[in-house]
């Protein structure tokens, strides 16, 4: 009887040890301090981010004075406040050649 009152005791010690046990949150940093921008002649629009660590990438809204198109430019990785690699252009096409909005997007 008393082993079975034990292994009792100590399943239960298990299954509450489960139960409250907290998750750990990502300790990787987010991409900070970024910024967008329309780029030379508005042909183009670029992001860029100089802190934190992860992935930026740029959206321009290009316009052909009627109609308006959004392009992405490639994700980019952030690291060390690079100022020329960690750079993402989003080009406007040639049917849609200069860039009247711009955005960014980032992740880990």
């Amino acid at each position: 009887m008393k082993k079975m009152i034990f292994a009792a005791a100590a399943s239960a010690v298990a299954a509450m040890t489960i139960v409250i046990t907290p998750v750990t949150a990502s300790a990787e940093p987010w991409p900070t301090s970024c910024k967008s921008g329309i780029g030379y002649g508005a042909r183009y629009a670029w992001a860029r981010c100089t802190g934190g660590a992860g992935y930026v990438r740029a959206f321009a809204t290009c316009s052909n004075g009627s109609a308006k198109t959004k392009v992405t430019g490639p994700w980019k990785w952030v690291v060390g406040g690079d100022p020329v690699n960690n750079v993402s252009n989003a080009y406007c096409p040639s049917t849609h050649k200069t860039a009247v909005g711009h955005s960014y997007d980032i992740k880990q």
